[in-house]
């Protein structure tokens, strides 16, 4: 698992005229789902009048990555999916994008609004910037209160971080954050160190 990923170091809005259309296209930096699906809404109701707000997003990265994209009444894979590709090609994640056109009295045709699209978001990527993160996992460490010792003197050898510990009648979940790469080798230890008692489980991700 990789411990970095690449996002936009900025959010921002361009506007373009193509064949006497207006694009405007809105992209931002987002860590989950819903705040993607929050900024969407924003920009749908923003630009209620515009013809069509058409949206692509991705977040998370690998297998773990969620993407959609909506050609929002454009003919079928015209604008959603030309948008998508463009977050693929520039190989970024943790961004929403929304482009919205005002029809301008020429029509485009499927091949025009292809480019028209992917190109617009291509560009507000490009302009916005891209940067290099790291990417954490949240894990949770369920050991007795004997072994608690061991596993938090390790995080904290290891650049573990622990956020907060759960006291239970037969003993502690600890969660912690780590970079991935250090997971297998700080499961082995703890592995060991508790023959075996303790579990593990990934609760999710951290993009920091």
């Amino acid at each position: 698992m990789s411990d970095s990923y690449k996002t936009i170091k900025r959010n921002l809005r361009i506007e373009a005229k193509i064949k006497k259309c207006k694009f405007i296209t809105s992209v931002k930096n987002v860590n989950t789902v819903k705040e993607a699906e929050e900024f969407i809404e924003e920009i749908n109701e923003e630009f209620a009048d515009a013809r069509h707000n058409v949206y692509a997003f991705k977040v998370g990265i690998e297998d773990r990555a969620t993407k959609r994209c909506s050609d929002d009444g454009e003919p079928a894979g015209s604008s959603g999916p030309p948008a998508l590709q463009a977050i693929e090609g520039e190989e970024v994640t943790n961004i929403a994008l929304v482009v919205t056109r005002y029809f301008g009295g020429v029509k485009h045709g499927v091949g025009g609004l292809i480019r028209a699209y992917g190109g617009s978001a291509r560009e507000a990527i490009r302009e916005a910037g891209i940067i290099e993160k790291i990417r954490y996992i949240e894990l949770g460490i369920s050991v007795s209160y004997d072994r608690m010792g061991e596993v938090i003197n390790d995080l904290e050898g290891h650049a573990g971080e622990i956020e907060t510990i759960n006291y239970m009648n037969d003993g502690v979940e600890i969660i912690a954050v780590m970079k991935p790469s250090y997971i297998d080798a700080f499961k082995k230890r703890i592995t060991d160190a508790t023959r075996g008692e303790a579990s593990f489980e990934e609760k999710g991700e951290k993009f920091r």
